[in-house]
């Protein structure tokens, strides 16, 4: 019998804010659809004080899961499926009562499953002695040790205990090893029953009446390159198909060395374990039981997908059970690894086979997919062929878990965990025979260095990142079926290591090698096919060029930097990836103010380049501004965009100020002041958004100054009093007082 820990105990009430016969009716649904599994060595607890509503529910059950099994019609000739005891009072022992039972009902089929036995008559222990009570409490506490036995064939039933709320306080508090280790709690509602005297009791199996009313069956009802600080975004990891999004990180590790040979073959393996670790159980469990809650909350019919992981977890007890071979048990686990693997990318609201996956699912997902891996991976032979499949998963899910912790304290022992799987599937594998799996891995393990490098030892992590990645692509081009995105992939994620180790060391040289990554990966990608990324890694090159052009040829490397971003815009469009669009035109803008800034023997240039950056950073600015009051004030600018919108007003600021001063493009007055006022709008703006950042809000003001005072010089005091009628009221005091 799996014990479960009493937070994470299904709890079935209140499902619906409806009357209390719809809550009873859920209720009895889940309560019924828990029975009907045929799992062993299951506690459920059922709470209800109305002992009439208590006994139809009970004889409900009877008959229900009677004719489930006979395809519609009771067969009372059969093994029942359920069995109702009432509690001897003589003898309070429900234990010992189950067992009396068996012992006068063999099993027609020593191998034919076990019924479920339901325990009534608990509130009798009211009116019943000191003594009694004690006695009953001591032996449930006590049977806790052989219902946890899988080798006692005797109790591989399931237990259902009907108890009034009184009972369910005094059980928790004084059984509590049985209380802790029941599976399945189900709360009905209803007017208490007064206790009458008890009599002698005896025990008796209630049959199923016609006359039971019966339940109804109704359903009811990577930021982008900024102005001035640039970052820059790589492809996830890769991953077999219906696999979690694969890892970026790792531990510090020795530099990556040729494929090892196929290890020796293992000496014998020891015995499989008895039973499945109870924590993996009881996560089962919860998480059937939240699915459930959350179609119940959604006025849906609870899906039948929604039970899949216990048949998939009853096949892992009955494989326990059986003593079969530690292959097949391996086997087991990882199916039922993988069902909640491939519920992961099911978390944003979606479904797995028809079943609701809600987001706050996915780390109990995540926990329970990499329990039953683990189990696999220790049961499995080290040179079965999914041994390397197995280690790559489970580093993927200890990589996505590493996302869900908030500090790098947390992060880290995920990630060193993913890299130790990583190579451990490595050493496994044969890279001549096992090309797809060996890329994998190592692509893998370049993009959790990469994650790594973002919190200690940058360089040296980077270097294996970057050494992991070319391993990667020895085998990557090479294979079969010539489809060459995972190797474009592989060369993306390539060229963002160099990026990075660029801003670090050798950056001239770190910097081609980024852009010579990119290029090639842009060879390799289809534009029809995939037109998202291939956008991606043309913004990927042109930061690259616009890095370059800081050391040197910068007017030559901006030129490719804009042609790069230019045909970027074309693929991210601001109708499929809004967000996206807008951090490549608030891109090109900075690369065409740079540009303009290299011009300044150029005048007419120069002007055209600053009118070319303001449109840019025009369009960035309105796309991301819409963007932000799409969520409603529920995220910060900085949450949705992957540039920084404060720096884009300033930038596009100083290009209308610089237009207007520093060029002889503009000699009409009334366009220079519109000019001139656009500039000091934007430079309100970076105001009015950096009141919490001093130094920047310092900046801020500094400009509005600046801009004021040129107003005040083109076009006097008239000029001046227009300026200052654009500035807010909270903002006006402060600007008198500094001008």
């Amino acid at each position: 019998m799996p014990c479960t820990r009493d937070p994470d105990t299904m709890i079935v009430t209140d499902i619906l804010p409806l009357t209390v016969l719809d809550v009873n009716r859920q209720t009895y649904k889940q309560l019924k659809l828990a029975l009907s599994l045929n799992l062993r060595r299951q506690i459920f607890v059922a709470v209800c004080d109305d002992l009439p509503l208590r006994n139809r529910l009970a004889k409900g059950l009877v008959a229900d899961l009677q004719e489930d099994c006979g395809s519609g019609k009771t067969r009372q000739s059969e093994y029942p499926r359920l069995v109702s005891l009432e509690l001897n009072l003589q003898d309070p022992n429900p234990i010992a009562q189950i067992e009396a039972w068996i012992t006068r009902h063999p099993l027609p089929n020593p191998r034919s499953p076990l019924p479920v036995f339901q325990v009534l008559g608990l509130e009798k222990l009211t009116k019943a002695s000191p003594t009694v009570q004690w006695s009953f409490l001591a032996d449930l506490d006590a049977s806790e040790g052989r219902l946890s036995d899988a080798g006692d064939r005797l109790f591989s039933c399931s237990i259902l205990l009907w108890v009034s709320r009184p009972w369910s306080r005094t059980i928790a508090q004084s059984a509590p090893q049985f209380w802790h280790c029941r599976t399945g709690l189900f709360e009905f509602e209803g007017e208490p029953t007064p206790i009458a005297p008890s009599p002698e009791y005896s025990q008796t199996t209630i049959e199923a009446s016609s006359v039971i009313p019966r339940l109804s069956q109704e359903n009811t009802p990577p930021r982008q390159l900024l102005p001035l600080e640039q970052s820059h975004r790589e492809t996830e990891g890769d991953y077999r198909p219906l696999k979690t999004p694969t890892p970026l990180l790792t531990a510090p590790i020795s530099p990556l060395s040729p494929p090892s040979p196929p290890s020796p073959p293992s000496p014998p393996s020891p015995p499989s374990p008895p039973n499945p670790p109870a924590k993996l159980v009881e996560l089962v469990w919860a998480t059937v039981n939240a699915k459930i809650s959350a179609d119940v909350k959604a006025e849906v019919v609870p899906s039948a997908a929604n039970t899949i992981p216990l048949k998939l977890l009853e096949q892992v007890e009955q494989l326990h059970y059986s003593g079969t071979s530690r292959g097949e048990l391996a086997h087991a686990y990882l199916k039922l690894g993988s069902f909640y693997r491939d519920g992961l990318s099911k978390g944003n609201g979606g479904s797995q086979n028809g079943a609701t996956v809600t987001p706050e699912l996915l780390p109990q997902y995540l926990t329970v997919a990499i329990l039953a891996y683990e189990e696999a991976i220790a049961l499995m032979e080290k040179d079965a062929p999914e041994w390397g499949d197995l280690a790559n998963d489970l580093g993927n899910c200890h990589w996505m878990r590493s996302r869900y912790q908030s500090q790098p304290e947390e992060k880290l022992p995920e990630l060193f965990k993913a890299v130790e799987l990583y190579h451990q599937g490595l050493q496994h594998l044969d890279a001549e025979a096992q090309t797809a799996v060996w890329a994998r891995i190592q692509n893998n393990l370049g993009a959790v260095y990469s994650e790594l490098a973002r919190y200690r030892d940058r360089q040296e992590n980077l270097e294996h990142s970057i050494l992991a990645y070319q391993q990667a692509l020895n085998y990557r081009k090479g294979e079969s079926g010539g489809d060459l995105r995972p190797y474009a992939a592989t060369q993306n994620n390539l060229g963002t290591a160099y990026w990075n180790l660029a801003q670090h060391r050798d950056a001239v040289q770190n910097l081609k090698q980024a852009v010579a990554a990119y290029s090639e990966a842009l060879r390799h990608h289809s534009r029809s096919e995939q037109p998202l990324e291939y956008g991606m890694i043309q913004n990927n090159l042109g930061t690259a060029y616009w890095n370059l052009a800081q050391y040197e040829q910068p007017k030559d490397y901006l030129m490719l930097a804009i042609a790069a971003y230019q045909i970027a815009l074309m693929y991210r469009t601001k109708q499929t990836v809004p967000a996206a669009h807008a951090a490549t035109q608030n891109n090109l803008g900075t690369a065409y103010w740079h540009l303009a800034n290299h011009s300044q023997s150029e005048p007419e240039l120069r002007a055209e380049f600053l009118q070319e950056a303001i449109a840019a950073y025009d369009a960035a600015i309105t796309l991301g501004e819409t963007l932000s009051q799409q969520t409603g004030g529920q995220s910060s600018p900085q949450k949705i965009l992957a540039f920084d919108l404060i720096a884009a007003h300033t930038n596009v600021g100083l290009a209308h100020y610089q237009l207007v001063t520093q060029t002889n493009a503009i000699p009409d007055t009334t366009c220079r002041a519109q000019h001139l006022h656009s500039a000091l709008d934007h430079y309100i703006q970076g105001a009015i958004a950096t009141e919490d950042q001093p130094e920047r809000h310092q900046n801020a003001w500094a400009y509005i100054v600046q801009i004021v005072r040129t107003i005040y010089g083109e076009f006097g005091i008239e000029g001046q009093t227009r300026a200052l009628s654009r500035v807010p009221g909270s903002l006006l005091s402060e600007l008198m007082r500094r001008l």
